[in-house]
């Protein structure tokens, strides 16, 4: 049963090196290979640390935590721990996802477009769980914060993105 566990990241995983792999196949070239092969291991990663058995946590900074359950899965749904430390690292896991947005869609985005993909990374990162804790329990806390916070790392990442990497691809065009 332990494994069964393990089968929606393994999936995921599967699907991701797929994606990547067409999408490189379509115009090789050695700057292509670079940034879809990190998106894969980039992409692997967070789902390892999303999408794998876990425990149920609360960090010390929640204040007045509210919570319920649903089924298996524990869903804190007031934002209550901005401030710690599981915030911040939530913020710098979804970074690369902005800079990786801005690289492979910057012709296509305007900053409304930006705001609404932040957000759709937030709940696709909880819904997931959510599903996987109510499918098969896989021990996660859904909450709202991470939600929040995966929002800002990809705005946080999209900004760095226009400061530092946009320019160099227009000099070179």
């Amino acid at each position: 049963m332990f494994v069964i566990k393990y089968l929606p990241f393994l999936g995921l995983s599967l699907l991701i090196v797929i994606g990547c792999l067409v999408a490189f196949e379509r115009r090789p070239s050695v700057k292509r290979a670079i940034v879809y092969g990190s998106l894969a291991i980039y992409l692997v990663c967070v789902a390892w640390l999303l999408f794998t058995p876990g425990q149920y946590f609360i960090d010390p900074y929640y204040y007045d935590v509210r919570y319920f359950y649903w089924h298996h899965a524990k869903i804190i749904y007031i934002p209550s721990a901005l401030r710690s430390m599981g915030s911040f690292m939530n913020i710098v896991m979804t970074i690369p996802a902005g800079v990786y947005l801005g690289i492979l869609f910057h012709k296509h985005l305007n900053w409304f477009l930006v705001v609404i993909a932040a957000g759709m990374t937030g709940l696709f990162n909880e819904g997931m769980q959510l599903v996987l804790d109510v499918l098969i329990n896989i021990q996660r806390t859904v909450d709202i914060t991470d939600v929040i916070t995966n929002a800002c790392g990809v705005i946080a990442g999209y900004i760095l993105f226009s400061a530092f990497v946009k320019p160099l691809m227009q000099n070179k065009n």
